[in-house]
């Protein structure tokens, strides 16, 4: 009796322990919401490139930043300039894709990558740009917003005419 009753014992507290300590654990899976409304804020990012009326500033955190290439766009107020600009100038047969959004929670919020195609049409489309977008997102008061953005250029293929 004495054998059982310490046989059980260690097994309780080895089950215990393993659920305590699994509890503690922090998974890599964020939230169903948390998902839905960082895709919506991706989204809602090729959004106000191609369409408007909104520039895409507003995806991002007031201290966010952009890098592609050479060039690094950091703050709300240069952010948003740079984005009302693009806006502005955007051509209206040019069409921005996102597409494999995947997500990971992170101790500071989250990161993710997502693939960025450009196609230019409408009478004979053609792709233009290939890339992803590296993003690392964090919860402010307004929300999920991008806190760093790295554009990565991948070599389109050469589909349909050149200009």
């Amino acid at each position: 009796m004495r054998t059982s009753s310490a046989v059980l014992t260690t097994i309780v507290l080895t089950a215990g322990a393993a659920w305590l300590y699994a509890q503690r654990r922090p998974s890599d899976m964020l939230s169903p919401q948390d998902f839905l409304e960082i895709e919506q804020l991706v989204q809602g990012y090729t959004h106000g490139v191609d369409m408007g009326p909104e520039d895409s500033s507003w995806v991002f955190a007031p201290d966010g930043v952009f890098v592609y290439g050479s060039r690094t766009v950091s703050g709300e107020k240069a952010l948003k300039e740079f984005y009302a600009g693009l806006r502005k100038n955007h051509d209206p047969r040019q069409h921005h894709i996102l597409s494999n959004l995947v997500l990971r929670r992170t101790a500071e919020g989250a990161a993710g990558s997502v693939y960025l195609t450009t196609i230019e049409g409408p009478d004979t489309p053609r792709l233009t740009f290939y890339g992803t977008y590296e993003d690392t997102f964090v919860k402010t008061p307004a929300g999920w917003r991008i806190k760093r953005r790295v554009y990565g250029q991948a070599v389109p293929p050469q589909l349909g005419p050149t200009r």
